[in-house]
């Protein structure tokens, strides 16, 4: 049992794993740190054992409990239980992480191995939460004729977290395929939406307009990190507002997106430590194209000596495969960058620089 379900049982309030929590555990997937619980007690006693709650008036959460690590949302079984709410069938499975068995109390089991959802009558905020969640994370299908409209009010909490779940999952494509069907993403991101139309030269991007672009990135990550996946979402969303300049018909794009990524996430309420890291990447997804023919010995390439560099690094890879080019600039640009680390300072080049080029670089390089 971990240190936040200890703690509310060592205050006899007994929580349970809920709703993509569970299934996460079920399927034996998820990064995301966003928790899903229900628990045995009222709301006033959940005050009583947390005095650092939070109470959101979500849908899925009476209560919030947050830590640097986690954000464990729970039901309180007065207010009803996951089971009760759930706009599909799959997203009342339980786990008891004190007896570490699976709970079905609803019966759902034959559902929970279907391929194909079958929605239920919910409130569309319901419908639309849960699908996307669904299709991105685990193996599920929905009904062809199941497109529910965009809900009227979608609160900017819980446009956070779908997004977070999405871009967290193996499948985020699948979801914003849903999304873009329902008129979600122009209703609500509007940032997202302008990128459908964008036309790009089929010299350097054969698979299609920008949108199209910036879903198949999703297929080369090595692993759904939220940061890398916020970047790849984002990092052409400058080209919508660019102009063309001499010869660049997307002059500029990278800085516009770096703004335009800092504005959207702001928007949606993520923390300030994780939007700097995305607008790093957006604003400087350009760079390491570049590093190979750079003089690199000369210095005064700040983001070089950045330690997130190594993952800008991995946007580079995503953002090269997706197109008809392959790996190789992206291995000669990893290569440039090793040499320069390599130098040593300044402060040796950062050692927290050098750690995550290990992580992030050495799966892939040989």
């Amino acid at each position: 049992m971990d240190r936040a379900f200890a703690r509310f049982a060592e205050r006899g309030i007994a929580l349970r794993e809920a709703f993509f929590t569970a299934l996460d555990r079920y399927f034996g997937c998820g990064t995301t740190h966003l928790r899903f619980a229900v628990g045995s007690a009222s709301i006033i006693d959940l005050a009583k054992a947390a005095d650092t709650l939070d109470y959101p008036g979500l849908f899925y959460a009476d209560a919030a409990y947050e830590t640097p690590q986690e954000r464990l949302y729970i039901r309180s079984a007065e207010a009803g239980t996951i089971a009760e709410r759930a706009a599909f069938a799959p997203l009342e499975l339980l786990f008891d992480p004190e007896r570490r068995v699976y709970l079905d109390p609803a019966g759902i089991y034959p559902e929970l191995r279907a391929r194909v959802l079958a929605p239920r009558t919910a409130p569309a905020e319901e419908l639309i939460f849960g699908a996307a969640g669904l299709l991105a994370r685990y193996d599920y299908e929905l009904p062809a004729d199941f497109v529910p409209a965009a809900p009227r009010d979608f609160p900017l909490t819980a446009q956070r977290d779908l997004l977070e779940l999405v871009l967290t999952g193996q499948h985020p494509e699948r979801a914003f395929g849903f999304l873009v069907q329902t008129g979600f993403v122009g209703e609500y991101w509007p940032e997202l939406a302008q990128l459908a139309g964008v036309s790009q030269s089929k010299e350097y991007h054969p698979e299609g307009d920008a949108w199209e672009h910036t879903l198949e990135t999703f297929r080369y990550r090595k692993r759904p990190d939220l940061s890398l996946s916020l970047a790849l979402l984002l990092h052409d969303t400058g080209k919508p507002r660019a102009k063309g300049s001499g010869g660049r018909r997307f002059d500029r794009h990278a800085e516009i997106g770096g703004d335009v990524a800092s504005r959207f996430l702001s928007r949606l309420g993520f923390p300030a430590p994780l939007i700097a890291d995305v607008t790093f990447l957006v604003r400087y997804h350009m760079l390491p194209a570049a590093l190979p023919r750079l003089p690199l010995d000369r210095g005064g390439i700040e983001a070089l000596d950045d330690p997130r560099f190594p993952l800008l690094l991995e946007l580079y890879k995503c953002d090269e495969l997706s197109t008809f080019r392959g790996p190789d600039g992206y291995y000669a640009s990893c290569a440039a960058y090793r040499a320069y680390i390599r130098r040593g300072s300044p402060a040796r080049r950062n050692a927290e620089a050098v750690r995550l080029s290990r992580l992030y670089l050495e799966e892939g390089i040989r």
